[in-house]
């Protein structure tokens, strides 16, 4: 599976120790933005949805934070000459180290339709010119995308299934 060996690639193991995740508030508090009345005019703090690092201990550690913001366009032309570009939900793009997911959600009544940010922290260190690092940290923003999506019940959020395809790559 794409999602385990870009897990292992990244953190250099097979064996993971859990670091901080709360999925379940993290899905809790996307619900509780959606249904509030000024959920369009500000953004909430994200919520740690998943923090890895090896069982063996070592620097490497990753962290998938989810929360509700604006409407995008969110990336702009100076990083967008920096980053690699993706085809999945609304945009995607990544550096080495750093990358996102946004993807559009409606909830049920009485809540508001919401973009969901999934915000990918890899390890630091991995050089910038190393695009399959950069594949790796979308598979698996995307990965956690898509599970945020369905335990929301998220309906056409045009995620990608499996890897997804590189749209743009750096001027580097």
């Amino acid at each position: 599976m794409a999602t385990t060996a870009a897990l292992k690639a990244v953190l250099g193991g097979d064996r993971f120790e859990d670091n901080y995740s709360k999925p379940d508030r993290a899905i809790d508090r996307l619900r509780d933005d959606a249904a509030s009345p000024w959920a369009e005019s500000y953004r909430p703090q994200p919520v740690t949805y998943c923090g890895l690092r090896p069982a063996e201990g070592g620097q490497k550690d990753l962290k998938i934070e989810v929360g509700a913001v604006g409407k995008g366009p969110f990336l702009g032309p100076m990083l967008a000459e920096q980053v690699t570009s993706y085809a999945s939900g609304i945009e995607a793009f990544t550096s080495s180290t750093l990358g996102h997911v946004y993807f559009s959600c409606r909830l049920k009544a009485p809540a508001h339709e919401i973009v969901v940010e999934t915000t990918i922290w890899g390890p630091a260190g991995a050089p910038d010119t190393d695009l399959e690092q950069r594949t790796r940290l979308i598979t698996l923003a995307n990965a956690a995308a898509r599970q945020v999506s369905a335990k929301l019940g998220c309906e056409k959020d045009g995620l990608a299934t499996g890897v997804p395809s590189p749209t743009a790559h750096p001027k580097f």
